[in-house]
């Protein structure tokens, strides 16, 4: 990563607006991708999955991922690895892993569903700040509507690294259904 593209990412990262899809996501990302290890496609993929974030928009995802093929190639990166940058980065929309080298990206941008309670708490507090125009009403079903159809899923992880986060997430999303 050149030091421009790593100062553009950190300056995204650190945009007023944000205060749960933040540079200290993506270091909390980062750190415990050390434990896979990350090639560097997935770690740009981690670098770049937030990497446009407006809070009013339904594209971030993909916006993100146009970013990463524009700025990668610019960096000189072959077509192959832009793409599979980009393909990770468009699975981040639903959490769902495309291609086995996306499932640590998904995992370790789910591994937050799994803090402790009162952590898990804080992040839906700074997502809710993130989304303060939408009203509290709709914020709470959209709100409900994840969890529930996190819930609903087989598992909510991919790789064996997030099995032991399982049981913790799902009952934090639970909790979180039922209002407390």
């Amino acid at each position: 990563m050149t030091t421009s593209l790593l100062l553009e990412l950190t300056r995204r990262h650190q945009e007023p607006h944000r205060h749960y899809h933040t540079l200290e996501h993506v270091a909390a990302m980062l750190h415990a991708g050390r434990d896979f290890p990350l090639d560097d496609v997935q770690t740009m993929a981690v670098w770049f999955h937030d990497a446009i974030y407006d809070p009013r928009s339904r594209t971030n995802e993909a916006d993100s991922a146009a970013l990463a093929g524009a700025r990668l190639r610019e960096a000189g990166w072959p077509q192959d690895r832009v793409q599979r940058v980009q393909a990770i980065v468009l699975d981040t929309v639903h959490h769902a892993p495309r291609s086995p080298e996306a499932a640590p990206v998904i995992d370790l941008d789910l591994m937050s569903l799994a803090l402790p309670r009162p952590e898990f708490e804080r992040n839906t507090a700074a997502i809710r700040r993130e989304h303060a125009h939408v009203p509290d009403a709709e914020f709470a079903a959209g709100r409900r509507a994840f969890f529930a159809a996190m819930l609903q899923r087989e598992r909510i992880y991919h790789t064996a690294w997030g099995g032991p986060f399982e049981a913790l997430a799902r009952a934090n999303l639970q909790a979180g259904l039922a209002g407390g």
